[in-house]
């Protein structure tokens, strides 16, 4: 059993991906059309689902998604349901590793082939899924405990870079009262979104509760405020809807004045790919866990165990062939067309996901009654 921290670490290391991947280009990209006060709008709705689901989830101590649905669902309904928010949530990691093996050739290493770059990645994040739940969360917190400070210490150094153009931020501010729009205020939301992850690690807490809603608030604000206005500061209001990653070209144009490496943005790189990698792990962790209970595949006999690993093996081949196949089929485009749709339908599966657990409790309470 875990303590209850690990569930602030969960929301963390999601808020921390949230700085380099497709929100911060989404967001920048509707700076003019109702990009702030989308923001706005998506904090009491990403804390509501955040609140509403921790109470939830609180009800069925040491169980997870599957055994939930599983008890209170007919078996084809509640299996449909887990395979499929088990590959909504693996979909996010083939998102995130495929933008970042074109990360890795655009700022890197242009030299070497994507596809070895991302076998590389899928080696590490294939093994590593298969561990159990409490090492990942171990893994979790030090690689937090190493990356937090020095996207801290990056943070500080944009926002007193003595070329940072305040005017481009109060030109964006000026469009505040703009009319927002549902793909924003999804993609704004997915910062809270870590929280999903529960669905699977609620079975290793121990009295699973959350206090201090008010610190998730706050670091969720600030990270939004950084994802969205350190890029267009030192990139310019209008030329930061101009970079395909805006947070990278903006790590680039910083210099490390007193380190042994120049530029920031190799740091901003090793930074990024531990993040991404653990982010990775977690979600095929959660999506293959999900799966498998789904065909409710259980590991408490010996038989079981070995069926369930054998099954497990060819989850993992698959989620792999999908992510080598993505990255050949597309580019940057659809890509970041992919991104819109996913955090879309994401963020009405969460309020269904809601409703279900809300589903669930009505059902066990109505059992107990019965007995």
């Amino acid at each position: 059993m875990v303590r209850n921290k690990y569930f602030y670490y969960l929301f963390l290391l999601n808020a921390t991906i949230n700085l380099i991947n497709y929100v911060p280009r989404i967001l920048i990209q509707d700076r003019f059309d109702g990009a702030l006060i989308s923001i706005l709008i998506a904090i009491p709705i990403g804390s509501l689902l955040l609140y509403t689901f921790t109470k939830l989830i609180q009800k069925f101590p040491g169980e997870g998604l599957p055994e939930i649905f599983n008890s209170v669902m007919p078996a084809w309904i509640s299996g449909v349901l887990l395979v499929l928010y088990g590959l909504g949530w693996y979909f996010s990691s083939v998102i995130t590793l495929v933008s970042f093996v074109d990360i890795t050739n655009r700022y890197v290493s242009p030299d070497v082939s994507p596809i070895i770059v991302l076998i590389g990645f899928l080696v590490v994040v294939a093994l590593s899924a298969r561990l159990d739940s409490e090492s990942i969360l171990y893994a979790l917190e030090m690689i937090l405990y190493m990356t937090v400070p020095i996207i801290m210490y990056m943070a500080w150094r944009v926002f007193s870079n003595p070329y940072y153009s305040w005017d481009a931020v109060r030109q964006i501010i000026t469009h505040l009262w703009d009319i927002p729009n549902y793909r924003t205020v999804a993609a704004a939301t997915y910062i809270y979104t870590g929280y999903i992850n529960m669905v699977v690690f609620n079975r290793i807490f121990h009295k699973f509760r959350v206090k201090h809603i008010w610190s998730i608030v706050i670091v969720s604000i600030l990270t939004l405020a950084v994802s969205i206005f350190a890029p267009i500061g030192l990139l310019g209001a209008a030329g930061a809807g101009e970079h395909v990653y805006p947070a990278f070209s903006t790590a680039d144009s910083l210099r490390i004045r007193y380190f042994i490496i120049e530029r920031m943005i190799y740091v901003f790189y090793v930074v990024y790919m531990c993040l991404s990698l653990v982010n990775s792990i977690v979600h095929w962790h959660v999506g293959k866990e999900l799966i498998l209970g789904g065909f409710r595949l259980k590991s408490d006999k010996p038989e079981s165990i070995r069926k369930k690993r054998k099954v497990e093996w060819w989850v993992l081949a698959a989620f792999c062939v999908i992510i080598l196949a993505s990255s050949m089929a597309i580019n940057q485009y659809s890509l970041n067309d992919m991104a819109i749709v996913f955090l879309d339908v994401r963020f009405a599966g969460e309020f269904l996901l809601i409703a279900l657990l809300f589903y669930a409790v009505w059902r066990r309470r109505r059992r107990r009654k019965r007995a």
